[in-house]
This record gives C-alpha cells, sequence and structure tokens, in this order.
C-alpha cells in the first residue's frame, strides 16, 4: 500500500447521521466522549481534507472514508501513514487537518505545540504480543514480556519453551503503538543502550511480515493484525487479547485512538472535517469498527488516564 492513498467516489449523495457525540478535549484533558446526538450533517459537504498518523487504526479510516466520500461526492479525502509521531507533529504545524495517534499529544510534543489542538477519541485499539508460528510458547505473563523487551530473558527456555535465541522485532521510534506497548508493559523502564532487536520497522503491517519471515521471533500488534500466516498471537498471564477482555479491564494493553483536530481550522474545512470524525463514532459506523478489530468507545466498562491507570467508566 502506497504512503497516500486518495479516494474520490461519485454517485451516491445523501446524508450522514451523526449519532454519537463528538469527545472534544484539550490537548491535556482526559477526552471523555458525550454522549448527545447532534442531528444529520447536510450532504451539500464539498472540499478536501488530509489524515496522517498511526497505522495501527488506517485502514479503519480508509474504509471511513470510502463510506463518507460514498455518502458526500464533493468531499476527498486524502490517508496517509507515517506513525503517530508524524501525526501529531503534522496537526500541531497545520500540514493537515487530522492527526492520528495512539497516544496523548502530550507525550510527544512540547506544551506549546499541543496549544489549540483538540483529543477526539474516536475507539479503542487493543494490542497484543505475536510470535513466529514455529515457537513453541503460548502465553506469557506481564513480567517476562517487560523481561524479554528489556534484554534480560533472551532464550524461550527461559519462559518453558524449546532451547532458542528469542529475536525481538520493535517497532521504531515515534511509533504510537511502541509507546502503548511499553508504557502498559515496561512501566517506564528502558532497554539499555547494549540491548540490540533485531529489526527495528516502520509499520504494523511490516511487523507482520517479518516476524513470520524471522525463526524465534517475537513482536507487537494491534488486535486487528494479530492473524496471518506464519505468526500467532500469545495470551498474557492467561487472559486472551480479545474486545470482552479489553473491555472489562482484564486484559490491561490497549489505547485509545486519537483522531487530532486544530481549533483554528480554517471554515472551509472544519466542517468536513467534524463531520467524517462524526461518521467514524456513529452508531451506523460502529458494527465496522468492530469488524476491523475495534472497540466502540461506549462499549468499555473501564477507562484509562494519560498515565495509564485504569478505573471503572
Amino acid at each position: 500500500m502506497s504512503d497516500i492513498s486518495r479516494r474520490q467516489f461519485l454517485g451516491l449523495s445523501g446524508v450522514v447521521a451523526a449519532v454519537a457525540g463528538l469527545g472534544l478535549v484539550g490537548c491535556g484533558g482526559t477526552g471523555d466522549t458525550a454522549a448527545d446526538s447532534t442531528g444529520d450533517v447536510a450532504s451539500t459537504l464539498s472540499g478536501s481534507i488530509s489524515c496522517s498518523g498511526a497505522t495501527s487504526f488506517q485502514p479503519l479510516v480508509e474504509k471511513a472514508a470510502d463510506a463518507f466520500m460514498d455518502a458526500n461526492p464533493d468531499v476527498s479525502i486524502a490517508i496517509a501513514a507515517g506513525g503517530s509521531g508524524q501525526g501529531l507533529s503534522q496537526i500541531a504545524e497545520g500540514s493537515v487537518q487530522i492527526g492520528r495517534s495512539d497516544v496523548y499529544a502530550e507525550e510527544k510534543l512540547e506544551a506549546d505545540q499541543c496549544e489549540g489542538l483538540v483529543d477526539n477519541q474516536v475507539c479503542i485499539v487493543g494490542m497484543g504480543p505475536i510470535v513466529n508460528a514455529g515457537v513453541d510458547v503460548d502465553d506469557l505473563t506481564l513480567d517476562q514480556l517487560k523481561g524479554i523487551f528489556l534484554g534480560q530473558i533472551t532464550n524461550w527456555s527461559e519462559v518453558g519453551g524449546s532451547d532458542g535465541a528469542i529475536q525481538v522485532i520493535q517497532r521504531e521510534a515515534g511509533s504510537g503503538t511502541r509507546a502503548t506497548f511499553e508504557a502498559a508493559v515496561l512501566g517506564g523502564e528502558t532497554a539499555p543502550d547494549s540491548f540490540r532487536p533485531v529489526a527495528e520497522v516502520d509499520s504494523s503491517g511490516t511487523v507482520v511480515e517479518q516476524v513470520a519471515a524471522t525463526e524465534g521471533s517475537i513482536s507487537y500488534v494491534a488486535f486487528n493484525y494479530m492473524e496471518g500466516d506464519g505468526i500467532k498471537a500469545l495470551t498474557v498471564g492467561g487472559v486472551e487479547p480479545t474486545q470482552a477482555n479489553v473491555e472489562s479491564g482484564d486484559f490491561t494493553i490497549w489505547a485509545y485512538e486519537h483522531m487530532y483536530t486544530r481549533e483554528d481550522e480554517d471554515e472551509s474545512t472544519a466542517a468536513v472535517t467534524q463531520a467524517f470524525i462524526e461518521f467514524i463514532m456513529s452508531d451506523d459506523f460502529a458494527s465496522t469498527v468492530v469488524e476491523e478489530g475495534f472497540i466502540p468507545m461506549a462499549d468499555m466498562q473501564v477507562k484509562k488516564d494519560a498515565e495509564g491507570n485504569i478505573t471503572a467508566a
């Protein structure tokens, strides 16, 4: 897939039902979603917007863009990859209308860059470890995961598997998926400079390819990337990486998917940008959110703050 894919469809004009509220929060807020209905978005929307950032939910956003442009033939939406860091940097400088991120903006940007940003939390992404299909380990505890990604555990025999070197495949610096995984698993600790993963890659899709091709390897991806030839997902502390277990708080490696916008966005594109985000959060699109491996905000029984603390919703 190219970094930027443009889709513009001519055909049905219609009405997009924005039936889920839009959580609008400043850069440092918690981003709880409003529950009220906002009514119909006019089908006369027109304009072009761009959206870059996290690859973890890029396929979901691409499907939303296709459906939204089907209903609004005078709208064009360009979707780019690049990772959370790039999405946040670009929305901060105003070069895109939406910056996708797996992490809060203040984790990547300076305080002055956060000024004027609006945090739209659109859904939940669960993440977990995957290994090469030849690895004869099916479960790891959080402590074992931590030891592996800190370079303290280096052989599968140390965690109940056959003798063989553990080959760590890491996401690149700036990845929101990496930041989320490390916050949930490493608890603020960092690997020593002497620890070197066998590869650092720039997208979730590349992680899957590398793990499938590398004997003894381990990495981590969002739930929607966990199926494929040559890989298998692990349970963590005996808990399966499923939507239900994230919703209940039993599986703790997850994050909000953020679509940051700007308060000072030009009026000519602001209406399109907000309508598109509301569409992604709508009841009409919720089934697609689930089909793509994500969790609608309304289904969560727990919430997580910017420090990673999980409490009842």
